[in-house]
């Protein structure tokens, strides 16, 4: 829970400050009834012919600036404010500020090869020691990284990919059938302009912070039990702009008296992103049986995605 790691001061006051700053100013497309924030619709994006597969494609290019930390990089604007992430026909959701402190949540690009605990031997909290190292993927690497890459050796990145942190306390809970905007939700991924699209295939991994946390507690998550679970849960956005029921992936299950938490890259069934039908948006959300009920979940809710691929139907 990074927010509370170092923001639980400011963190009522920076829910609703990010809230209200995609809603400053915000238009509606002529083709849809999702509302756009400015800074998206300054992006332009063209839709692909109908048929077209498309199949997100994160290039070391987009890691040229990025910070240097241990073990690669992270995209520049990480802390910048009013900047989304957009690679090829996607346009990822971010926020962010560097005024005081640094906070962000939506989606990063990283290719930092580092899979350390940094919850152990940490200062007050537990936690403390993962807010510099927050930019890993367990597999160590993006999918289909050409050159062998050994998952948590310092100096040997290799593919890019995806990292999201989702700021629970800024969704709506249970969203399905509601009507969507791109400023009551942390995390979404707008896919072409005005187009519509089903969802192909994607590409999922667990983050080390909930990783380890789920083995043996952080500060704010316990080690989990019999009965435990983690998941990711994946709506989509139709042409109307009404949220879908979810898509749900699992990250960590104890089942019995065995953890299960796959470090390697996982493929979401083909047939349960099809169930999400056509659309303009996917939206994530994240869910944990160790939660909190009044700051969410104790879990840190991080995870990395990557071969987001889409068919443009419309």
């Amino acid at each position: 829970m990074k927010k509370v790691v170092y923001f639980l001061t400011f963190g009522l006051m920076l829910g609703f400050s990010s809230c209200s700053s995609d809603d400053d100013v915000l238009g509606s497309e002529s083709n849809s009834a999702v509302k756009t924030s400015s800074k998206t619709a300054k992006i332009a994006v063209t839709d692909p012919s109908i048929g077209t597969t498309t199949t997100l494609n994160l290039t070391s290019a987009l890691l040229s600036s990025g910070i240097t930390t241990t073990g690669g990089k992270y995209w520049q604007n990480t802390y910048v404010s009013n900047t989304n992430l957009s690679v090829d026909i996607f346009t990822f959701s971010h926020t962010a500020t560097s005024s005081g402190y640094n906070y962000w949540d939506g989606f990063i690009v990283s290719n930092v090869n580092d899979i350390t605990n940094y919850g152990s031997g940490s200062g007050s909290g537990g936690s403390d020691g993962w807010v510099p190292h927050q930019w890993g993927t367990m597999a160590g690497s993006g999918f289909g990284t050409s050159s062998t890459t050994t998952p948590g050796t310092p100096g040997t990145p290799g593919d890019p990919y995806i990292v999201a942190y989702w700021s629970s306390y800024l969704d709506p809970q249970n969203p399905e059938a509601s009507t969507f905007s791109e400023s009551g939700f942390s995390n979404w991924i707008k896919i072409g302009n005005t187009g519509i699209y089903t969802v192909e295939g994607l590409k999922i991994n667990m983050h080390p912070w909930p990783y380890y946390g789920c083995l043996y507690g952080d500060g704010f998550a316990q080690p989990f039990a019999s009965g435990d679970h983690f998941e990711l849960l994946i709506y989509g956005v139709d042409e109307n702009g009404v949220i879908t029921n979810p898509v749900t992936q699992t990250l960590a299950d104890y089942t019995g008296s065995s953890l299960v938490m796959p470090t390697g890259w996982i493929t979401v069934a083909a047939s349960k992103l099809q169930a999400l039908g056509d659309v303009q948006y996917l939206v994530f959300q994240m869910a944990s049986t160790d939660s909190d009920p009044l700051y969410g979940m104790n879990t840190a809710a991080y995870f990395c995605l990557d071969k987001l691929s889409v068919k443009r139907v419309d």
